[in-house]
């Protein structure tokens, strides 16, 4: 089932996050660095207001919508999640002019203003929509979620850009317009209420006591993985802020990127393992979830890493290859390690309903980042502040893992990783034998020949298994 539903969901998981990894790499190109940081600053900023004012709600979505399927139970919940999400977006509004005006660009003008206004209404759209969707396994509606606004936005954008200029409002107002378009088109499909009154105060009661927790926990998270951004540009200015997001940001969507190839479907199946099994099936179906996540995380790192110079000289502008050069292998590694701490150790919490426990792990997260990124930054500049980093999203994954596997059961999957380990030190191997290249096609075909060589490994460590499982399942069948 897993293997199955990761493969429906993957066009989504691939197109969407790939877009906003390219548009990373021609922003560069087509922008200057301060244009770069306001619109890296506003999508940071948007990404703690979601968490602040809808994640909670998102969440407990995510996890209780499979219980309000019929009836009066839809209803009620379909009128209580319309109030919420025209009280969230009303907040999140009033939020994001407020810091647009205090932090990232005082002398903001009226364009700019609603460009931001209009990404954040529908981008939180946007998300929710996508999770709703997720839990109904509606793959179509979630696809339309993840791909129309990054892939059609971005290039909105790009054209606007090429018709009025560099400035930062044109790529924000692109996403906009795309966001709101993949809005319209799946409404009459989602499953929606048409009125807000009367909230159910049962269900509000349920959900905070649920999400509260996520959110505190999920803004803290938010200052370990944004925090360096702002303090760069508080110590250095907004235009070594825009450096710092070029490598800063590919680093962390590549390691998305990666992630998200498997983790679309896989939280929903150990939601569902929970609910008719138990805790330990459910355990069990989050060691199997997180074997296939390091399976692309892992050679996803190395191969970055080993292809740095290539990757960073070929499709990074100049004024922007030295910082990135640097902070790019940190980056991916601080987000490869995020990930497998999102997608496996945190989600014990999710799942033992013991949220407040993702408030002990984020808050490492969010106090090492911020010591010691003013330290690293003073000292050592931009680079400094990708090693923190590093070190704060290590530190919180080890407490993660920490509780999970002393509390509540959790386990590795040893055999499987011992497998991925030989696999991407073959590929690492392999890479480094190869010449610099100078051109794409180049760092195309050594891409190629590293996944082909973990692929190709990977399957022969696997051979023994599949072919033991193969021949027992006729005997199981003729029992």
């Amino acid at each position: 089932m897993l293997l199955r539903h990761t493969l429906l969901y993957m066009p989504a998981q691939i197109i969407g996050p790939l877009f906003q990894l390219i548009a990373m790499i021609v922003w560069t190109h087509v922008v200057n660095e301060h244009a770069l940081g306001v619109i890296t600053l506003v999508t940071a900023t948007h990404e703690l207001l979601q968490i602040g004012f809808l994640a909670w709600w998102s969440q407990y979505a995510l996890r209780f919508f499979g219980r309000f399927q019929n009836g009066e139970e839809a209803q009620r919940f379909h009128r209580t999640e319309n109030a919420i999400l025209l009280v969230s977006v009303f907040m999140q509004s009033a939020a994001i002019i407020g810091i647009l005006f205090l932090v990232i660009a005082p002398d903001a003008n009226a364009g700019l203003l609603a460009a931001t206004v209009a990404y954040v209404i529908t981008r939180s759209l946007n998300l929710y929509i996508g999770e709703r969707a997720r839990v109904q396994q509606k793959i179509g509606i979630y696809s339309i979620q993840q791909i129309v606004g990054p892939a059609i936005g971005f290039l909105v954008g790009l054209l606007m850009i090429k018709l009025f200029g560099q400035s930062p409002e044109w790529p924000l107002a692109g996403y906009a317009i795309a966001q709101l378009v993949a809005v319209l088109i799946v409404l009459p499909r989602i499953g929606f209420g048409r009125s807000l009154w009367p909230i159910d105060r049962t269900i509000v009661n349920h959900a905070l006591h649920y999400g509260i927790p996520i959110i505190v926990g999920g803004g803290l998270g938010w200052v370990g993985l944004n925090a360096s951004r702002f303090i760069v540009n508080d110590i250095l200015g907004v235009a070594a802020a825009g450096l710092f997001a070029v490598g800063y940001g590919l680093g962390q969507r590549a390691a998305a990127v990666a992630a998200m190839l498997v983790t679309a479907a896989a939280f929903p199946i150990a939601v569902k393992r929970m609910e008719n099994s138990g805790s330990k099936a459910a355990m069990q179906q989050l060691s199997e979830n997180s074997a296939l996540l390091v399976a692309v995380l892992a050679p996803s790192i190395v191969g970055i890493f080993m292809l740095r110079t290539e990757i960073v000289h070929l499709l990074i502008a100049a004024p922007f290859q030295q910082v990135t050069l640097a902070v790019l292998p940190l980056s991916v590694l601080a987000g490869a390690v995020r990930n497998l701490r999102a997608h496996f150790g945190d989600q014990v919490f999710l799942l033992h309903s013991r949220t407040r426990l993702m408030i002990v792990v984020a808050s490492i997260d969010a106090v090492v980042t911020v010591a010691l990124s003013f330290v690293f930054i003073w000292y050592w500049g931009i680079v400094g502040g990708a090693v923190a980093t590093v070190i704060a999203a290590a530190a919180a994954a080890i407490a993660s893992f920490t509780i999970g596997f002393s509390q509540f059961g959790l386990t590795l999957p040893l055999g499987h990783l011992v497998r991925i380990a030989v696999a991407t030190t073959a590929m690492g191997a392999v890479l480094r034998l190869m010449p610099e290249t100078a051109n794409f096609v180049s760092l195309a075909a050594h891409i190629a020949s590293g996944a082909t060589v973990y692929t190709v490994l990977l399957a022969l460590l696997y051979a023994p298994s599949m072919f033991k499982m193969l021949r027992t399942r006729p005997q199981q069948s003729g029992s």
